[in-house]
């Protein structure tokens, strides 16, 4: 029985250890994600989903983060460090609204944004809660 105990105490340490370990990593990567928004001192910002990029066709990984409108950019700034999408404002050719990219349908309505720069065009889709706002931002 004391065995027993012991090795149900040593469990219950273990994975507390392991929520406590998960939850000091969510507070630096919310702080981390604050820091790089307020770097780009957007304008508007909102939660959002990066649903795809077309330059990046291989992975299309969608992302988690915060769309971000400011003097100069607009940025998707990922919870997670390493996919952020920043584009300046004056290459970005269009804005609309749609429910498919690249092939791909959503449930939902998606911010599509096309840029060029240095004579290279590409384009990224959002999902946001107000998808035709933006395109008002942006227009």
């Amino acid at each position: 029985m004391d065995v027993l105990l012991t090795v149900l105490g040593l469990v219950a340490g273990l994975v507390l250890l392991l929520v406590a370990a998960a939850v000091v990593r969510v507070v630096r990567l919310r702080r981390q994600h604050r820091r790089r928004v307020a770097e780009l001192r957007p304008e508007h910002t909102e939660q959002a989903v990066l649903f795809a990029v077309a330059s990046d066709r291989q992975t299309q990984v969608r992302g988690i983060g915060s769309l971000l409108l400011g003097p100069e950019h607009l940025a998707f700034v990922t919870l997670v460090a390493g996919r952020d999408v920043v584009v300046p404002r004056d290459t970005v050719t269009s804005a609309s609204v749609s429910r498919t990219f690249m092939g791909r349908s959503s449930g939902q309505d998606l911010l599509v944004v096309t840029w060029e720069r240095e004579g290279l065009g590409d384009a990224a889709a959002f999902q946001v809660g107000d998808p035709a706002a933006w395109r008002e931002r942006l227009v």
